[in-house]
């Protein structure tokens, strides 16, 4: 047996009379799995007649279920009755700042606030300064959560206040697959020499495995955006003055709290609640006018 074929890893089809090689790219069914332990890992391995591509987001959406009885979202609505002038960080993980509303719907030492941002917000009306949200919103559905969600930001800010949404940038990817190379796509996605993936560890193959790790990150990523869509969804659920930002600059100065390590892939827009509530529909048709077909 030669050395590169005992380094291949095989993967063992319940139904089929022979192996077949494994892919190691992200996402990497042994590779989450080694990172799991207990209940999580016994969660993942459960039930092996059903495809994990189908099997990960049902179980993820049932322990979000789980979560959403026993975390009581009206208690927590109550607790924020009455409080204003908030600043908060939605899907902020292991990333919440002191002095913030650091909502989140899994719990660590840095969430305050858990909640399922995807079903509403738990503060009230024009409660809200600034809402910052850093690589969760393409985490949320389109269709079905998108318009839902904004309008909630939308209903918490206060009049002029502002809403920051930082996402991976499609239009960055795109482009630099487009080049010759790899060296544009690595300075977006950054990758090791070897093109395996700094955040994930993951080798990619060829470049459009790495434009499908942004795309679909094993599921967890609902939708791809540029600026002009996000600007389209913000002016559609009541917002203006859309702005394609930058890293650490923003028109209301305690938003700038921006993840350097995600710079180089990023999206950074922003917009406010208008005061005058028939604002937003000028701006909305003015968007529409615009768009170009690339």
């Amino acid at each position: 047996m030669t050395e590169a074929r005992a380094s291949t890893r095989f993967v063992k089809l319940p139904m089929a009379c022979k192996q077949i090689p494994a892919l190691d790219i992200y996402p990497n069914f042994q590779q989450r799995l080694g990172n799991k332990s207990g209940l999580a890992r016994l969660a993942m391995t459960a039930l092996p007649f059903i495809p994990r591509h189908a099997y990960h987001p049902f179980i993820s959406e049932l322990n979000l279920a789980f979560r959403r009885i026993t975390n009581r979202p009206k208690r927590v609505r109550e607790f924020y009755k009455g409080r204003r002038d908030l600043l908060v960080n939605i899907g902020c993980g292991e990333r919440g700042k002191p002095g913030w509303e650091n909502v989140d719907f899994v719990s660590s030492p840095s969430v305050n606030c858990v909640y399922d941002c995807r079903r509403g917000l738990p503060f009230d009306t024009d409660a809200v300064k600034g809402i910052f949200t850093e690589h969760f919103f393409e985490h949320i559905d389109y269709t079905e959560e998108v318009p839902f969600f904004l309008s909630e930001c939308n209903r918490v800010l206060q009049p002029g206040g502002v809403i920051r949404i930082i996402v991976p940038d499609a239009e960055k990817y795109v482009r630099a697959y487009c080049t010759e190379g790899w060296d544009d796509l690595a300075h977006v996605r950054p990758l090791n020499p070897d093109h395996s993936d700094v955040h994930f560890g993951s080798k990619f193959n060829t470049k459009m495995e790495v434009l499908n790790a942004m795309f679909r990150q094993y599921s967890e990523h609902k939708f791809a955006y540029d600026f002009p869509t996000l600007e389209f969804l913000l002016c559609r659920y009541g917002f203006s003055e859309v702005q394609n930002s930058a890293f650490g600059r923003s028109t209301l100065p305690e938003l700038a709290i921006d993840s350097r390590d995600r710079v180089s892939e990023s999206l950074y827009v922003e917009a406010r609640k208008p005061a005058l509530r028939n604002h937003s529909t000028a701006t909305l048709e003015e968007v529409v006018s615009r768009q170009v077909v690339c």
